[in-house]
């Protein structure tokens, strides 16, 4: 298999500076879920997500600001198993342009070397 992680971290076409993802875990303390938010900074590549992109998920008819992200490090999807040494958690939010996107999907190309997720903006309240 061919590893694309030097294309991911490439300064032609990486973010010319890391990005933050934040990633919330949590515990049960009695009845009470208490959550924390971790700061993750990463490099990678981020793109306005395409029509294919979209088309591969079941929310493709979905529009409003999606971008892909493509990193060596995992990024997360909302699950319930205890992975990597984390706990169980909501979906990662990536920052980028001083938004944040949450992430609805990822496609685990660890094999390759990477991670692609597609993340849709957050509506400020």
């Amino acid at each position: 298999m061919i590893n694309l992680s030097r294309v991911i971290t490439d300064p032609r076409i990486a973010q010319k500076k890391p990005f933050t993802v934040y990633r919330k875990s949590g515990d049960w303390n009695g009845a009470r879920w208490e959550e924390t938010e971790n700061s993750i900074q990463m490099k990678g590549i981020i793109t306005p997500a395409s029509a294919k992109d979209l088309t591969q998920v079941p929310e493709g008819d979905r529009t409003g600001g999606e971008i892909s992200v493509f990193s060596l490090e995992p990024i997360y999807e909302t699950h319930a198993d205890i992975t990597d040494n984390n706990s169980p958690g909501t979906s990662d939010e990536v920052e980028w342009n001083g938004e944040r996107y949450r992430v609805f999907n990822v496609f685990p190309y660890s094999d390759f070397g990477f991670y692609h997720a597609i993340c849709i903006r957050q509506i400020s309240e």
